[in-house]
């Protein structure tokens, strides 16, 4: 199957899982139901990371890579088991930890991808060594729980993902990794089909969950360090950087803070981007066209930085610089338990 249909079809298969396991995830109570911080004001199936995922096991099919993903679907696979019950269940903060530890190892000892170099942010070539393995699992966790509390409005996540490939699928033209990307982008699209604030989806709504959010931090990572490591990288770390800065100031913000203050890491609160401009009285769609395009603008900055070749040290120094001022400028007081 060519690569246009190959997308389509990935695309159509995607809404045609959501359609399918709708009426499943409403008999099993696979919902997520209003009320604390969230927004929205219906019990919504929570089928859209399901959907996904089958949705790339298809478009791997049909293109024919699913031998060269097969350990990116494996990893994923667990990921959207442990989030599905989660969903259902609620697990504890460890129990998910140890499952994400896993998926990391899986990918650095079996798909053999790790990051081993840093470029050189700080002046000089910065290459890990011993400290590759512990790196790479650390950068994975973060990436995986950052798109993960993205997941707080309507298409949020799920937009988000898709421009920081688009970036990548621009990054990668001369890749191997540039049909995972289009088929990923191809699937979130279907996705947020069913999932961007509209009276015409009503009858198709349903959210990612955290099968869903985890499931495509894991895919970034993956993305990521296929691009950015090796003999010849199609960007440096540095870039990979400015391309997922939003997420990851509002993820390791939020969790300082809860440090700071005493608090556990783990305990969830609205000290996120999203909720603070809900807080202001942005409305849901006004806060998610505001996120979507100061994304838009920090991964654009890193890809004119990869264009022109700015000095790495020179682009993550600005990087740090923005985000503290990021922090500073979100910063108020946390909650009290």
């Amino acid at each position: 199957m060519g690569l246009v249909a190959s997308l389509f079809c990935t695309l159509l298969i995607t809404v045609l899982f959501i359609l399918a396991l709708r009426p499943v995830a409403m008999a099993i109570g696979l919902v997520d139901t209003p009320g604390g911080r969230k927004t929205h004001e219906k019990s919504t199936p929570i089928v859209g990371g399901i959907a996904m995922y089958l949705g790339l096991l298809f478009g791997g099919i049909s293109l024919g890579i699913l031998p060269s993903i097969s350990w990116l679907l494996l990893g994923s696979s667990l990921l959207i088991v442990i989030g599905v019950i989660d969903d259902r269940f609620n697990l504890s903060p460890a129990v998910r930890l140890i499952a994400q530890t896993w998926v990391a190892l899986m990918m650095i000892f079996l798909a053999n991808l790790q990051i081993t170099s840093l470029g050189s942010p700080l002046f000089f070539d910065w290459a890990l060594g011993v400290f590759s393995v512990p790196f790479t699992i650390l950068v994975t966790l973060t990436m995986i729980n950052a798109f993960n509390v993205l997941d707080g409005i309507d298409g949020l996540s799920g937009g988000v993902t898709f421009i920081v490939l688009g970036f990548m699928a621009f990054l990668s033209i001369d890749s191997i990794t540039l049909n995972l990307t289009l088929l990923l982008m191809a699937t979130i699209f279907g996705f947020l089909l069913c999932n961007i604030p509209s009276n015409i989806n009503r009858k198709a709504k349903c959210f990612m969950g955290d099968a869903g959010s985890t499931f495509l931090g894991f895919a970034i990572i993956w993305l990521g360090i296929s691009l950015s490591q090796g003999e010849s990288p199609s960007m440096s770390p540095v870039t990979g950087l400015w391309l997922v800065a939003i997420p990851i100031f509002d993820f390791t913000g939020s969790v300082l803070r809860r440090i700071l203050s005493g608090k556990s890491p783990f305990v969830p609160d609205r000290n996120h981007l999203h909720y603070i401009l809900l807080d202001t009285g942005l409305s849901t769609r006004k806060t998610l066209l505001l996120i979507l395009m100061m994304v838009f603008v920090t991964a654009s900055i890193g890809l004119i930085g990869q264009i022109f070749s700015v000095p790495d040290s020179t682009m993550f120094l600005l990087w740090l610089a923005l985000g503290a001022v990021y922090y500073r400028s979100t910063y108020r007081v946390p909650e009290r338990p």
